[in-house]
């Protein structure tokens, strides 16, 4: 026969393991968005993408990829073909702010945020530095390059 304090132990480890499940899961899935969205960034011709994993820094989203577009045209396509493929692959639907024209558009999925940025803005701004205690990573392409300017 369990004691009562057997019994809460028992109870709190059900917990944590229906919690560390749910995390796997969610975990699971920002990954999987991470993906979906690297690659549609990447079949738009961004350049340099760049993933910062902040997760355990940071409520706000579990990572922010950042990448650049040549002009206000192609920064505009980037967003919009990130969108559209999101939402055909995934059903997945994006909060936008900021615009092509201000040279800094955002894409938030919620755990996943995508910076798109002209070059000078980007470097302005320099949101690898800002977040320099994140895992650093640049997406490999279909090709299996880095998507970086030629």
């Amino acid at each position: 026969m369990e004691t009562a304090t057997e019994t809460q132990v028992t109870h709190e480890k059900a917990g944590e393991n229906a919690g560390n499940q749910n995390s796997s899961a969610q975990n699971a899935e920002s990954e999987r968005k991470l993906q979906l969205l690297c690659e549609a960034a990447d079949e738009m011709k961004a350049h340099d993408i760049t993933i910062l994993d902040v997760r355990g820094q940071t409520i706000v989203a579990d990572f922010f990829v950042i990448c650049d577009g040549t002009s206000v045209t192609h920064i505009k396509s980037i967003g919009e073909g990130v969108q559209e493929r999101l939402r055909e692959r995934a059903s997945l639907r994006a909060k936008p702010e900021g615009d092509a024209l201000s040279f800094w558009m955002i894409l938030d999925y919620s755990d996943v945020i995508l910076h798109i940025f002209d070059t000078q803005t980007r470097e302005f701004y320099d949101l690898e530095r800002l977040w320099a205690d994140a895992k650093v990573s640049k997406f490999q392409g279909a090709e299996g390059t880095e998507s970086t300017p030629e």
